[in-house]
């Protein structure tokens, strides 16, 4: 039975920002270390949850989502996953594909939290299905926003990648 497999991608943006300065076009995203990108599976994870590469297990069928925020929660810094490119290996995934939806959604009521209030939200992923079994070098492309600091408001900083690799064992 196929299932969806989620991928919490969480990016060092202060790092980022500290070693890369302002870099990167859309076209052309500057290149990162992979200790600043950090990948969790909701499950099938067989190694490196939390680090930069990522193996998990998957079923020709299933679907992968890949998510993405900053270590702020997009709160002060916010990223957005655009690209997920393969470069070289097996064509383990479909082409990635931007899904948005609007669902309700849990937030705090205030300072004790709960109730919780129900809001309506944007929820947005990228995602592909599974299509072969083996090993694909992909490039996690993403935009990264500063808020300026007269208005408060994203603007955008740079453009950046790293090359993890995912393993499918089928």
């Amino acid at each position: 039975m196929s299932k969806t497999i989620n991928i919490d991608v969480i990016f060092d943006a202060e790092g980022i920002m500290a070693a890369y300065g302002k870099a990167g076009t859309q076209s052309s995203p500057h290149g990162i270390g992979h200790n600043y990108g950090y990948m969790v599976a909701t499950s099938n994870t067989m190694s490196g949850s939390g680090t930069g590469d990522l193996t998990f297990s998957a079923l020709v069928g299933d679907v992968v989502r890949f998510f993405g925020a900053t270590a702020s929660n997009n709160f002060e810094n916010s990223a957005l996953i655009y690209g997920l490119p393969r470069y070289s290996g097996d064509q383990v995934f479909s082409e990635f594909h931007s899904k948005t939806f609007t669902k309700s959604a849990v937030s705090p009521s205030g300072e004790s939290v709960l109730p919780a209030d129900i809001i309506e939200e944007k929820f947005w992923f990228y995602e592909a299905d599974v299509i072969s079994s083996g090993t694909e070098n992909y490039k996690v492309q993403f935009a990264l926003y500063s808020r300026n600091e007269s208005t408060g408001k994203p603007e955008i900083y740079g453009y950046y990648q790293w090359d993890p690799t995912i393993s499918v064992k089928g």
